[in-house]
């Protein structure tokens, strides 16, 4: 589980408590890197250096395995993936409506006449 002695600078700067969220918050997989950001002044690489430091080697790498390259530890991926998303579902949409013919927004038939309006 964790190392007994802390081999970074980063962990030794920090109370025993704040590495210990900082280790959650990573494990976590709804908790970005942005957040641990915000809330320790931890950028990624620092984050990735403590966890480093305080993981035993094959928890750490399992750790590196899961985290790499996945959209919800990355906010900045996360919402693009997510732009990215709304605009090619508006394009398949808009093309969609195009090839078949029909307006974008579906009208809604009536079988009423004009006069029965009135």
């Amino acid at each position: 589980m964790k190392k007994t002695e802390p081999r970074s600078e980063i962990s030794s700067a920090l109370s025993e408590a704040d590495v210990s969220s900082i280790i959650g918050m990573a494990w976590s997989d709804d908790t970005p890197f942005e957040a641990i950001a915000l809330q320790f002044g931890l950028g990624e690489n620092e984050v990735i250096a403590l966890m480093r430091g305080q993981l035993k080697t094959r928890s750490f790498r399992v750790w590196r395995m899961r985290v790499r390259g996945r959209s919800a530890k990355h906010g900045g991926k996360r919402e693009a993936e997510q732009a990215l998303r709304l605009q090619t579902r508006a394009a398949v949409g808009a093309a969609e409506a195009v090839d078949s013919g029909e307006p974008e927004f579906p009208v809604r038939t009536t079988h009423l006449k004009r006069d029965a309006l009135n």
